[in-house]
Parts: C-alpha cells; structure tokens; sequence
C-alpha cells in the first residue's frame, strides 16, 4: 500500500520552504519565501502564526536557547518572536541578484545555507557554514540554485542538492571541521521526476526528496539507490520536507503556488503530513555561543 498525506496546515504559501521541527514546543517552523514570512503551527494544528519580516526568508532554524535565526537575502539574522529583526550575524556581500535558499544545522550546530542565482540562470551560488566562533565559511562555490542538503546518521556523508543539475550528490564529511571532500554524483533523475528540491534523512539513512514539478516525494535507499517509495501530492510544486512529531516518525512536506494554475491545484502552497512508517533525524538547533 502506498503511503498516503493528510493536510498539516492550509496557510497557503507562494512558495513554502523549509521546514523545522521545534521538538520542545511541538510545533513546525516554515518559511514563505515570497510572501515574506515565517510560519508556524502546533503540530495539533492550533495557534498558527505568520510573522513577516524584511527580505525573502530561505530557511528558518532555531537555537538552543530558543531563538529565531533565518538566511535572509543575504544575511543570517537572529529575530524575536514577533519577526522583528534582532541581530544581522553575517552577510555574504553577494549583492542583490543572489539570495539564500534552503539551509539547515548539522548535528554539532553550524547552520549551513546555501546561496542562489534569483534569476536560476547563472552558476553564482555558494555553500556557506556558520557559527559564532569560525564565522561565515565558504565551503562550496558554482551553484545555480543551491537546495536539499542532510547527513548520513554516522555524520560520515554530506548529500547536496543543486536543482538545475537534476543530482543528487555525496561528499565525504567531517563533523568536527565542517570539512566537505570527494564530491561525486549519488543519484540522477529524469525530466519527467521534476527537480529535486529540499530533502530530509532518517535514521536508517535513506533519502527523502522532494520534487519541484513532479508532484511527489521520493525515497531512496543509501546502498543500492534504489526508489523505496514514491509519495503523491494533488500539487506540482512539492518544495521540502523535514522529520517531527512526538515520536519523529511524521513527515512534513512543504509546497508553492507560484506560476500555478490554483483551480486545477486548489492545495497548491499547503503543508502536508505522512506517516512513513520510519523515524527521522531531528532538525539539529543552531549553536550561539
């Protein structure tokens, strides 16, 4: 039997992206990159909040501490709980044609944020990681549309996503220096699948991919690569998906609405849910030292 959504949150993004999972509230962080704002929702689906900020939001992740830090045009900020900006924590200087998309902590805190062309056109894209103590790093330049990214559950691999290429692909990893090493292709996929877009890890260390056009979430295995499952969506834009829940064993999905026809995809721009039947890895917190 394949496995099937339910509707998590009918706030309706432009372009929904990155979500986090707050484990000691319960509730999901998710961004609206067009619109403007950030989003969030007990995982009952009470209390719902959207706070506007300045810039398009790329990603959202949390610190231990609590507070709200997001890649934002250019910049990494910290913001209060009502999305007033609190600290600018670093700028690329990338200039205005170039904006941060997805990004998220590895499991010792750097928060990773990778840039992108706005117009989806030129290789202009870096991957920066970030903390307080060795700044913004450059780790990864050429990238057109920098997207998914996760770790291996032994924090051995790093998997990237650069939507254009149509790949995925693997770096050696090390944990301690950030350092990413040996980039190959891990796996490619067709015209008709879409662009792989964000992507999330579980415990046994499969790949959970979403695709941009292809209406549809994808498992693959580590080893063998193969497709272990295929989610299907009455949308076209599935964008990311993060693990949650009490038990993490909930499968979050973000989508858009951009360019779409909101008659023939009238969810178009809803967070979804899916229960995989595996846990996931946890959206790691930022460490502000």
């Amino acid at each position: 039997m394949s496995l099937q959504f339910e509707l998590f949150s009918d706030y309706s993004c432009e372009l929904g992206e990155g979500p986090f999972w707050d484990s000691k509230k319960s509730r999901l962080h998710w961004v609206d990159i067009i619109g403007k704002k950030i989003i969030s929702q007990n995982l009952d689906g009470s209390n719902i909040h959207a706070l506007e900020v300045d810039g398009n939001p790329g990603c959202v992740v949390f610190s231990d501490d609590g507070t709200m830090v997001a890649g934002v045009d250019n910049q990494i900020s910290s913001f209060d709980g009502d999305g007033n900006l609190l600290k600018v924590l670093a700028d690329t200087n990338e200039g205005s044609g170039l904006r941060f998309n997805d990004g998220k902590c590895d499991p010792s805190g750097r928060f990773w944020v990778g840039s992108m062309d706005r117009k989806e056109k030129n290789k202009l894209g870096s991957l920066y990681s970030w903390n307080s103590i060795e700044g913004l790093v450059n780790r990864e330049q050429g990238m057109t549309v920098s997207n998914g990214m996760g770790w291996s559950p032994d924090n051995s691999l790093f998997y990237y996503i650069d939507s254009p290429t149509r790949e995925v692909s693997v770096y050696d990893f090390d944990l301690s220096t950030a350092s990413i090493n040996n980039k190959r292709r891990f796996i490619s996929f067709t015209v008709d699948d879409g662009f792989p877009d964000g992507m999330t890890i579980d415990s046994e260390g499969r790949l959970w991919i979403a695709f941009w056009g292809g209406s549809k979430i994808m498992c693959v295995n580590p080893d063998s690569k193969a497709i272990e499952e295929v989610v299907s969506f009455p949308v076209s834009k599935i964008t990311s998906c993060a693990f949650g829940g009490e038990k993490m064993d909930q499968l979050f999905i973000t989508s858009a609405k951009v360019q779409v026809d909101e008659e023939d995809e009238p969810m178009a721009g809803m967070t979804f849910i899916v229960s995989p039947g595996v846990k996931g890895q946890p959206s790691f917190n930022l460490k502000l030292i």
